[in-house]
């Protein structure tokens, strides 16, 4: 329990930390040069511009912090959120984790249940149908005659695998199932389905670069199993996706 809880958190430390040693850096940056030649008048607009853009750093980390325990509810605001977290908080993290030794699957990791933290916390309890359970290739039993090419409709059910039981679940809940062999028709599936939410299976590489690419829908994670080594007939919990599922509809 205690391993898992340091597994969520830290992401969020690494950030933290990263804007502290940012902070530290740049008043010693302004300390130096004004001991050093007195700050001109474009010295102080430069360093007034920096300090300005790390003050919006902060509170958007900040309101990022808020947002996984309180629903932000200006759509702008959680677009924009969700941009920063992708496109600075997670560079600024996986910076700072390389200084630490820590392994790039572990920050993933924790990356996405940050980020899960904050999907359900905006969207929990929505009611839309318009879900999209999106589904890795690898998923698919090697020895099957059928390859379900986007649709998992073409599955047979024979229970070789856990596409059968993908299948049932998005039968029965009435919400759309896409497969996907790569990241290029991932996207694709999203731009032609537009869903409100998405639930997406994969491993931590594929799943922290479509989360952070589909940065403007919710993307809830949820990690494959790899028994046989990586992409290569991964498995997933049905209890975890209808857990997901239950989540949102």
């Amino acid at each position: 329990m205690k391993k898992e809880y340091f597994a969520i958190i830290k992401f969020p430390v690494f950030v933290g930390l990263s804007l502290l040693i940012v902070l530290l850096i740049f008043f010693f940056m302004v300390l130096g040069s004004y001991h050093n030649l007195g700050l001109s008048a474009w010295g102080n607009i430069f360093y007034t511009l920096i300090f300005i853009l790390i003050i919006v750093l902060i509170a958007s980390w900040i309101l990022t912090l808020i947002s996984t325990h309180r629903k932000i509810k200006p759509r702008w605001l959680r677009i924009y959120l969700s941009w920063v977290l992708s496109h600075i908080f997670y560079h600024l993290a996986m910076w700072i984790s390389v200084l630490f030794f820590q392994k790039k699957t572990s920050m993933q990791e924790s990356f996405l249940y940050f980020n899960n933290e904050i999907v359900v916390t905006n969207y929990q309890g929505m009611n839309s149908k318009n879900l999209l359970l999106l589904l890795p290739h690898c998923l698919q039993n090697s020895n099957c005659k059928i390859r379900i090419n986007n649709n998992i409709v073409e599955c047979q059910e024979c229970g070789g695998c856990d596409m059968a039981k993908m299948k049932a679940i998005t039968r029965d809940r009435q919400i759309k199932a896409a497969v996907a062999s790569g990241g290029s028709l991932a996207r694709k599936l999203v731009k032609d389905t537009h869903p409100d939410i998405i639930i997406a299976v994969a491993c931590h590489r594929d799943l922290t670069d479509g989360v952070r690419e589909s940065w403007r829908y919710p993307v809830y994670s949820v990690l494959n199993e790899r028994p046989k080594g990586p992409c290569f007939e991964t498995t997933v919990s049905s209890s975890v996706i209808d857990f997901a599922v239950n989540k949102f509809i």
